[in-house]
């Protein structure tokens, strides 16, 4: 009588009539009842299991979950219904594996990585960065903003520390939780404000801003270019304008020098009058000559230095003599005044003849503080009362030769005093 083979899960796998030997259901033999010499067939078929169908080629009509052994390659496979499917094995240890087969994994204990053999070696898969290293790579992550809204963002890591984050977002966000060094995200890749040590080094091609400065904000080098607020120079080198800084600016000290280093070229002023540029001053760079339409002055005297034979207070009045070209005047009613000091000239001649000690301004014509003695009345005529000092001309003594000037201020004190007045040289 046959008897019918089964499956794991209840199908029928053959049915094997009595006398006979089934080569055909599966890749073993299977002996029906009475089959003479049946037990070589159960003693092979039970090696065969041992040995998981060893052998360089596959078996054939394998069963779902069959093993076979790859005598060649050795790896395990097993049958899923398709196609064998190799077998691989995992080992934790903290050194490499040996008689590994491809697709073998080791999970290095000490560096914490996993790794697989691809035959020849031991490649890793990851992570990228070992124990003693830290947490090194770009990692992504899942956020919240202070509204609870999540953001997909890139960290980036070396050793531990996080130095960076990307962001596709097309606007800044606070993250919350907060993340030290990252107080806002912003748009692409920033880095931690944690230090200042981290920032972007080498060459760039285009930059947004400048230490939050957009690029319409800087004057450029190439082309011509102006600016709203104050341009300054902090160094002593001072401003340079020309191809070959033809035009100069330099402060020393309290001291401002406008230089033309063309030689002969001239320094020109100019002004826009009715919408028409027009030169209103010029300064000759040969002969030092100013041109121009009017200057106007705050101080009110013309003076020019001479040498004098003793340091003189502004006001007094001198005389031609000395031992050098002018000295006080110590007569009185004397018909050799000259003129008076002048304390601030707006225009002084022989400027550089010497210092105000040595070579004292002597007013030409204007208005100067002249130091009287005795009372004053506005617009009286001063004379010389000796002493390097001036008064008001009693009736009969004004002469064209003795008078200084006239007095501009009334002075009701008897003593010395200062008053202003109209002068002229003698």
């Amino acid at each position: 009588m046959s008897y019918t083979v089964t499956l794991t899960d209840g199908a029928t796998l053959a049915t094997i009539a009595d006398g006979t030997l089934n080569t055909t259901a599966c890749s073993m033999a299977l002996p029906g009842k009475n089959y003479a010499g049946y037990g070589i067939y159960l003693d092979e078929n039970f090696v065969h299991l041992l040995e998981n169908s060893s052998n360089s080629t596959a078996p054939g009509t394998p069963l779902i979950g069959q093993l076979w052994w790859d005598a060649t390659n050795k790896i395990m496979n097993v049958w899923n219904g398709t196609v064998w499917k190799t077998i691989s094995s995992a080992t934790a240890s903290s050194t490499q594996p040996t008689s590994n087969v491809t697709g073998d994994l080791w999970y290095d204990t000490v560096n914490q990585q996993l790794n697989v053999y691809t035959g020849t070696a031991w490649l890793l898969v990851g992570p990228a960065f070992s124990a003693g290293q830290g947490t090194t790579g770009a990692i992504p992550a899942t956020v919240k903003d202070t509204s609870n809204v999540a953001h997909t963002i890139l960290q980036l890591f070396v050793g531990g520390i996080l130095l960076g984050v990307m962001s596709k977002d097309t606007t800044a966000f606070t993250p919350s939780p907060s993340i030290t060094g990252f107080d806002t995200i912003k748009p692409g890749l920033q880095l931690s404000s944690t230090s200042a040590s981290y920032v972007f080094q080498g060459l760039i091609t285009n930059a947004l801003e400048l230490n939050g400065l957009t690029s319409s904000q800087f004057m450029r080098s190439d082309q011509a270019t102006s600016t709203t607020g104050q341009l300054s120079t902090t160094s002593n080198q001072g401003l340079a304008i020309g191809p070959n800084s033809n035009f100069t600016v330099t402060v020393t000290g309290s001291n401002v020098a406008l230089t033309n280093t063309q030689g002969n070229g001239n320094i020109t002023f100019g002004a826009n009058v009715g919408g028409t540029p027009t030169t209103v001053m010029t300064i000759n760079g040969a002969s030092g000559t100013i041109s121009g339409n009017a200057i106007n002055a705050n101080y009110a005297d013309v003076a020019e230095r001479f040498a004098a034979d003793s340091e003189l207070t502004p006001g007094t009045v001198v005389e031609l003599g000395g031992t050098y070209e002018i000295t006080q005047v110590n007569a009185d009613l004397s018909d050799n005044v000259f003129g008076v000091i002048s304390s601030r000239a707006a225009y002084l001649m022989n400027s550089q003849a010497g210092t105000d000690a040595t070579h004292p301004p002597v007013a030409m014509t204007g208005r100067v503080p002249v130091r009287t003695v005795g009372q004053v009345s506005k617009g009286d005529r001063l004379v010389s009362a000796g002493n390097g000092l001036a008064r008001s001309a009693k009736p009969g003594e004004a002469t064209a030769f003795n008078v200084i000037g006239r007095s501009l201020q009334d002075k009701a004190t008897t003593g010395e005093g200062t008053v202003e007045a109209i002068v002229t040289i003698k």
